[in-house]
């Protein structure tokens, strides 16, 4: 870590100690509250294309269908005053994409000083990525794109232990929100890192008109004895089109790196020679019914394309989902989501020169 990097971190701790100790010279309401929460998807999948299984990989005699467990978990949320906060949440099954088996996915304290400033220690989602950012509770599709995992299994969003400082400008007029995190950088959810740096993770938000937001957010990495800058940008619109109804239209673009393949080259290429990419566009509608067997009913699409490797040829794939929704109780309490999802890819993924796949999600979500 450089020199202007370690005082800078080191400046942010100092910030939060003098903080903490201002804050207990001075009278606090103490009023300390625990909020348990439990959250449930279970789901089936069906494999709709010949040697696919539910997984999307080829297989002579596949497994075409399935119910699984996608996410089973609980959460803690801590409040000791206007200054003090923290979350622990911890999800069984194992984390999808984790080789550490760890189910800690947040566990983190947090200090407000004002809307402006928010100092955040532990571990916590790095503010990297898009779909990756939005809450699994309020998914516009049942998954997130195959873009974000690529980066999520490249180390390059989701749960990171480190330390963060964000806050919210004009709150009351154009919000602009930042986020500036110091974070480990290696496979996600680990205590310790893989080397001595930290990746520097940074994102803005802005809110030019009630329900547009428009999104910028860069990352640089340390793997290797080398370094490289990933980044991306988005707009989400969130309008109600009159008193029953919702439209949802959101998108992006981003690039990084292929860090695991990188690491694991003996070749002698750049990091430059493992850059991946890929965009995003998703539109949801939702008409509020207030019936008694259905509170909201949903219906969308996305269109992603990912490249993996944009050095590579014919390695790239578009997926387009379709789906849709039943909302049953308020806040997502109880949710089914019906989707199709469809791939293309450039390059056959079977003996036989098949080049798409299809699949039938369903998932179920109750949360209390």
């Amino acid at each position: 870590m450089s020199t202007l990097k370690k005082t800078f971190f080191a400046l942010t701790l100092l910030f939060a100690t003098q903080q903490f100790v201002q804050a207990q010279t001075t009278e606090q309401a103490f009023s300390p509250s625990i909020k348990v929460k439990a959250l449930i998807h279970s789901r089936f999948e069906a494999s709709l294309t010949d040697s696919i299984d539910v997984a999307g990989k080829y297989f002579a005699n596949p497994v075409t269908t399935n119910f699984r467990m996608r996410r089973i978990e609980l959460r803690t949320d801590i409040k000791l005053n206007d200054k003090f906060s923290g979350v622990v949440r911890v999800q069984l099954p194992e984390l999808k994409g984790s080789s550490v088996g760890k189910v800690i996915e947040l566990a983190y304290m947090d200090y407000k000083y004002n809307d402006m400033l928010n100092v955040r220690f532990g571990q916590f989602k790095s503010p990297f990525e898009l779909d990756e950012q939005t809450s699994h509770e309020d998914l516009r599709m049942i998954d997130r794109g195959p873009t974000s995992v690529m980066f999520v299994n490249n180390s390059l969003a989701s749960y990171q232990p480190g330390a963060m400082v964000f806050g919210t400008f004009m709150k009351s007029k154009t919000p602009l929100s930042y986020y500036l995190a110091f974070v480990n950088g290696s496979n996600r959810a680990v205590n310790n890192d893989d080397n001595s740096q930290k990746n520097i993770v940074g994102r803005l938000e802005f809110v030019p008109i009630k329900g547009v937001k428009i999104g910028a957010n860069a990352q640089q990495i340390y793997t290797k004895d080398t370094s490289g800058l990933s980044y991306g940008g988005d707009l989400s619109i969130i309008r109600d089109l009159n008193d029953k109804m919702k439209l949802i239209v959101e998108g992006e673009y981003i690039t990084g790196y292929q860090v695991n393949d990188f690491n694991a080259d003996t070749t002698g290429l750049e990091i430059g020679d493992y850059t991946m990419g890929g965009y995003f566009g998703q539109v949801l509608l939702r008409s509020e019914l207030n019936k008694s067997w259905c509170k909201t009913f949903e219906v969308g699409g996305k269109y992603e394309h990912t490249d993996p490797n944009t050095t590579v040829d014919d390695n790239a794939f578009n997926t387009i989902t379709g789906g849709i929704g039943f909302i049953f109780t308020p806040d997502n309490m109880a949710r089914l989501q019906l989707n199709i999802v469809h791939t293309d890819y450039e390059k056959t993924i079977t003996p036989g020169g098949l080049m798409a796949a299809n699949m039938f999600v369903t998932q179920f979500q109750l949360k209390f």
